[in-house]
């Protein structure tokens, strides 16, 4: 079955559309024809029986709406059942609102729905309306819905039935909550009670909100003759600095049906809290005029009549915000007893601070807001600038160098600092040897001090000195850095030259004894340290180069491998003049490689190979002797009158002829 549902106003808009809508046009005017011919009593009545009073090929069995009687946005279902004498298909057009007044007039703006089904069929379309109905008769509104049924072979049947459309009206309070209720004790409870009714006996539901985060929920199939809703309920305050002694909750009853009307219904809970005895409190501290950072310490004390517990609540404001709230309880104590409640706090930012206590006798379950005694004190935290750096760290020598006739090289580091606060300023040394920390500490007051370090550099290496200033107030750290390299006056050896050689090609064989050659030079004609390290785990040779020639020294040495690869030949010399960082330690690496010997096989040749170089040779020499050969030939036949083409079409000719037939000869 196919169904489209569309507006009828949108059909006359759609180019592509048009024989569909004479199709429907032809179907209504049909249609309304066999109801002016069959009686317009027929359309003014709930009857399910259709419009035709002639025997069509077409006819409807039923057309019915459940249900007949909904409300504005319900859903209603129509099914129609129809069959045909004539074919094997139908199709079915229900236009949901077909007449409009001055009654009967066809709505050509009905929306309607399309439907093919086989023979016979039975279709069944879902419609909501979404208003009142536009006919009246008496309090009621209805809908004219057409059934137009036809078979293709224009002959339709057609039914009208009736759809009411009414409004949902809300659920009402028959009798409501009293206007004026009861004040009442924390933890007493009320008895609530409320009468409620539907017009319409739809299902209700009440949704009772107390104002202290708890909700309760009624239920009623139909409310329709009137039904009670009942509920209980007690309210547990739950006090805070600020509030009265009596606190209020807002009580909201809401009636729903399922249709989302509402009707609501609020009252005011007023629950007294009990009398009790004010607790005296004190509050002091240990300044009121201090730096950023530093602590003070507020001493707080209480005493209640009754002696019960307490709740103390801090609060610290900066003139914008609270910056800190801090809470803490006491136990229970006899009756009139002094209790303290000390802390301490470090003002981090510059300003003038209110410092306020609220101290509460707590009543369980409740705190008693009414006894929410207060007291502030006031405190002026006097800004601190954190310390300075004048100047970078300087040092004694810019590219310090290590004589290594005495092995090392003393540094002096400095940097200047100021604080503008006179604090005392401690200076913290990272010198980068990887001991202890160096501290200055200045005798205080806003004047420039110089700082002052010495190191001794025994090893040359990059280096990172650092040094930390500080007036000892958390944040007011200034940092500096200084990083440098350390040099020596002597030099590492280098390499002037190194080779080796193969006997012969470009690899060694397994057991080839390989001679190498390496020669260094030394400003200082330091001794240097060698080692060899031939990569096949064979033992490690070492040297100490003494005996140089011209500034420079020569090691030889031989070594063999005895399997086929790949090795690197590693050779690590020194002159072991500075080690650290920048060590005189140098590395040379080369690469060996050993191999199988290429075997060269050369085959004696037989009398055949001989032979077949002759023919492969002759074969060239008859291509010339037969062009020559050739070309001889032409010129003979050329001197006598006749070309070589003119005697070999000649020769093809007498070849064809009989064999009695004479041949001329020509040479």
């Amino acid at each position: 079955m196919v169904s489209v549902m569309r507006p009828a106003t949108h059909l006359a808009s759609r180019r592509g559309l048009r024989t569909a809508k004479i199709l429907v046009s032809i179907l209504l005017l049909t249609g309304f024809v066999s109801g002016v011919l069959c009686g317009l009593d027929s359309i003014t009545t709930d009857s399910d029986e259709g419009l035709s009073c002639s025997t069509l090929a077409a006819s409807i069995q039923s057309f019915y709406a459940s249900p007949d009687r909904a409300y504005i946005g319900e859903e209603v279902t129509f099914t129609a059942t129809a069959s045909s004498t004539t074919s094997t298909s139908l199709t079915f057009i229900i236009y949901y609102d077909a007449i409009v007044p001055p009654f009967p007039t066809n709505n050509t703006n009905s929306p309607y729905t399309v439907h093919v089904t086989d023979n016979p069929g039975t279709v069944t379309a879902p419609f909501t309306y979404d208003r009142l109905g536009n006919l009246t008769s008496g309090t009621d509104t209805f809908y004219c819905v057409r059934l137009v049924v036809s078979d293709g072979f224009a002959t339709t049947a057609t039914d009208l039935i009736s759809v009411y459309v009414i409004e949902n009206t809300a659920p009402t309070f028959e009798s409501a909550l009293p206007k004026s209720l009861p004040v009442l004790n924390p933890g007493e409870e009320l008895n609530l009670s409320v009468k409620v009714s539907d017009p319409d006996g739809d299902p209700v539901t009440a949704n009772w909100d107390f104002g202290d985060g708890t909700v309760a929920v009624n239920t009623t199939e139909t409310a329709l003759p009137g039904v009670y809703f009942n509920q209980t309920h007690a309210w547990y305050p739950v006090t805070g600095p600020g509030i009265g002694g009596e606190m209020y909750f807002s009580l909201v009853v809401t009636l729903e049906d399922p249709y989302t009307h509402t009707e609501t219904a609020t009252r005011q809970i007023t629950v007294e809290l009990p009398p009790n005895g004010y607790p005296v409190i004190g509050l002091s501290s240990s300044d009121i005029s201090v730096d950023s950072m530093d602590e003070v310490t507020f001493y707080a004390n209480a005493t209640d009549p009754e002696g019960e517990a307490l709740t103390w609540t801090f609060v610290f404001n900066n003139s914008y915000e609270d910056v800190y709230v801090a809470t803490y309880h006491t136990d229970v104590t006899p009756p009139g007893t002094k209790v303290w409640n000390n802390i301490t706090y470090a003002f981090e930012s510059p300003g003038d601070y209110d410092v306020r206590l609220y101290v509460c006798d707590g009543l369980d379950p409740y705190q008693n807001l009414a006894h929410n005694v207060t007291k502030s004190i006031s405190v002026t935290v006097v800004g601190n600038s954190p310390p300075s750096v004048v100047d970078e760290i300087a040092m004694s020598e810019e590219s310090p160098q290590i004589d290594t006739d005495i092995g090392f090289f003393i540094v002096t580091f400095a940097i200047q600092t100021r604080d503008v606060d006179g604090d005392v300023i401690t200076a913290t040394w990272d010198l980068d040897d990887g001991g202890d920390s160096m501290v200055n500490v200045s005798a205080g007051g806003p004047i420039i001090y110089t700082f002052r370090q010495e190191r001794c550099f025994d090893q040359t290496g990059i280096y990172n000195v650092s040094v930390v200033i500080s007036d000892g107030i958390p944040g007011h750290e200034a940092v500096s850095y200084r990083e440098f390299t350390v040099a020596s006056n002597n030099m590492p050896p280098s390499v002037v030259s190194f080779n080796f050689t193969y006997d012969a090609g470009n690899h060694a064989t397994p057991g080839e004894e390989i001679e190498f050659f390496i020669s260094l030079l030394d400003p200082e004609m330091d001794v240097i340290e060698m080692t060899w390290d031939f990569g096949d785990n064979s033992s490690i040779l070492s040297f100490n180069l003494t005996e140089y020639v011209n500034g420079s020294v020569t090691c030889v040495v031989s070594h063999s491998y005895s399997e086929v690869g790949s090795y690197n030949v590693t050779i690590t010399y020194s002159d072991n003049e500075i080690f650290g960082i920048l060590t005189h330690e140098r590395t040379k690496v080369a690469t060996v490689v050993v191999d199988l010997p290429f075997d060269r096989v050369t085959d004696s040749w037989s009398w055949w190979d001989y032979t077949a170089l002759i023919i492969i040779l002759m074969i060239p020499v008859a291509v010339v002797l037969n062009l020559v050969w050739t070309r001889r030939r032409r010129k003979r036949l050329e001197a006598q009158g006749v070309s070589l083409e003119e005697l070999k079409l000649r020769e093809s000719i007498l070849l064809d002829e009989p064999d009695d037939l004479s041949e001329e000869e020509v040479d």
